[in-house]
């Protein structure tokens, strides 16, 4: 009886799931995100050109004028030094603001 038992214990113990799952494969990994270019195909490139005029400005002026420019969906405005992410945005405008004055501005 009890080798029976014994047995059945090595049995269930090797019918048992692996606790740990196996990673990924690269053939399943999932696609980016798709990047929004706002409406038309509009994107903060398009207003490049325009960008060095708002530098020497208040925050408040700066962020008003973005804003109002088609295809520009986020404003990242950071302190000198300010961590932030690196990844690239098309609909994007980042820059440095310093004592309330921009500094820089690029898209991304």
């Amino acid at each position: 009886m009890r080798i029976t038992l014994l047995a059945c214990l090595l049995l269930a113990a090797g019918c048992a799931n692996d606790p740990q799952p196996a990673p990924p494969s690269a053939d399943r990994a999932l696609p980016p995100p798709a990047l929004s270019e706002g409406p038309a195909g509009a994107r903060c490139a398009d207003h490049a050109a325009a960008l060095p005029a708002l530098i020497g400005r208040p925050e408040a002026a700066v962020r008003a004028a973005l804003a109002a420019m088609p295809g520009i969906r986020s404003i990242r405005l950071l302190a000198p030094d300010q961590p932030a992410t690196r990844d690239f945005r098309a609909d994007r405008v980042g820059g440095v603001v310093r004592e309330g004055v921009v500094e820089s501005l690029a898209c991304g």
